[in-house]
């Protein structure tokens, strides 16, 4: 250990928070390939509507940037957007449901495990205390 005025404080980050940045990082680029895709599918598909699909793209782009703004933030130790992350883990919740309902168990589950899985990462006391919430 270096103890110089000049040494810079080695920054301890719990191993929750790394799975649970990677989660969000997966989910950000997995997002915005999906904006693509829907853009792809608004100029191609004939029996859609253009303006949906766009309308489509652009929320997908946006939450995508959203949670890759927030993996960011979490990894470089602040918790800026950890509220915005845990909502948008949250929201997978009534997503498996309805993924449910409509007979789609193989999307249902590991939106379910997805979601709540990465809340609880980023809920747990060792996370907060890496991001400095406490």
């Amino acid at each position: 250990m270096d103890d110089s005025p000049t040494a810079v404080p080695s920054v301890t980050r719990a191993p929750a928070l790394t799975i649970a940045t990677v989660v969000l990082f997966a989910q950000a680029i997995g997002l915005l390939g999906l904006s693509v895709w829907l853009v792809v599918l608004a100029l191609t598909q004939q029996e859609t509507s253009v303006g949906a699909g766009f309308a489509e793209a652009v929320i997908a782009l946006g939450v995508g940037v959203l949670l890759g703004a927030a993996a960011r933030s979490m990894r470089q130790g602040r918790s800026g957007l950890r509220g915005a992350a845990i909502f948008i883990q949250l929201m997978f919740l009534p997503l498996g449901y309805y993924l449910a309902k409509a007979d789609l168990w193989a999307f249902a589950i590991p939106a379910w495990l997805v979601g709540a899985g990465t809340a609880v990462l980023l809920l747990l006391p060792s996370t907060r205390q890496s991001v400095g919430v406490d």
